[in-house]
């Protein structure tokens, strides 16, 4: 049963709700409507994804029992700037996942969500631009596991994990899901109407779950192994090798130990 697109409009105020049992990709069915003039704060989600992906051409895993979905965006920002909605948007999942589940959330760089050194949620930013390069819209996806896939998570995802468990069935009542979607709504916009001040920026360095870890990044189609030192004022990662201390603003990285994931 698809999510009930009231119930997500009455708890916030920000956005408009397009609510599907299952579509490929909810950031593709965004993307559709952005083109065809949808406004600011049109949002599609869906129970299900049978195409859903993450950064770098991943697949993201999409099973029933995750919270899928999209946000149309007309930023006023230059391309380049499209990094902050990222780190906007990580702020503000943290803040809703532990509004209904009162678990700590952390974030590993750029737009994954941890919560006791696994995985639940990913973002992906997407741009559509003008002829002149200019920014037209952006669309902004969310894919968090909320509960438990049936048959769990597959073996090759060993850092996959859920927000809520089978232990936690107190919680598998009163709408989350469109609670946690409307949360995520209100804390976004609300950082999002004042982006240029990156007043967020101070949480999202907070939260980070890479400070102070060892971890391998490539480059110029190079590996490095380096530690991680921070997050600076603009989100971007500082880290340091055994020679020199590079910031990186974009990129694939694997902390030490870890396997890399593809949820």
């Amino acid at each position: 049963m698809k999510l009930s697109a009231k119930k997500i409009e009455k708890f916030s105020k920000n956005i408009k709700v397009n609510s599907f049992n299952c579509v490929d990709s909810t950031n593709t069915v965004a993307k559709k409507l952005a083109e065809n003039g949808a406004d600011e704060g049109t949002v599609v989600t869906a129970i299900k994804q049978t195409a859903g992906r993450g950064r770098l051409g991943r697949t993201f895993l999409s099973k029933k029992g995750g919270v899928y979905f999209s946000v149309v965006l007309r930023p006023q920002i230059n391309p380049e700037d499209t990094l902050f909605v990222t780190v906007a948007a990580a702020v503000a999942a943290c803040r809703a996942i532990e509004a209904v589940s009162s678990k700590k959330c952390d974030i590993k760089w750029v737009n994954d969500i941890y919560i006791n050194g696994k995985k639940v949620c990913g973002i992906l930013t997407e741009g559509g631009f003008n002829s002149d390069g200019t920014l037209n819209y952006a669309i902004l996806g969310v894919g968090i596991n909320l509960f438990e896939p049936k048959g769990s998570f597959p073996g090759n995802l060993p850092l996959a994990d859920s927000v809520f468990h089978k232990q936690d069935k107190i919680f598998f009542k009163n709408r989350v899901k469109e609670r946690l979607i409307a949360e995520f709504s209100n804390n976004f916009f609300e950082i999002y109407e004042n982006l240029e001040k990156k007043e967020f920026i101070k949480e999202y360095q907070q939260r980070s779950f890479l400070t102070g870890k060892d971890i391998t990044y490539k480059k110029d189609g190079a590996t490095y192994n380096a530690k991680v030192i921070e997050i600076d004022d603009n989100a971007r990662l500082i880290v340091k090798t055994n020679t020199k201390t590079e910031v990186l603003s974009h990129g694939e990285i694997q902390i030490t130990g870890m396997e890399q994931l593809a949820i």
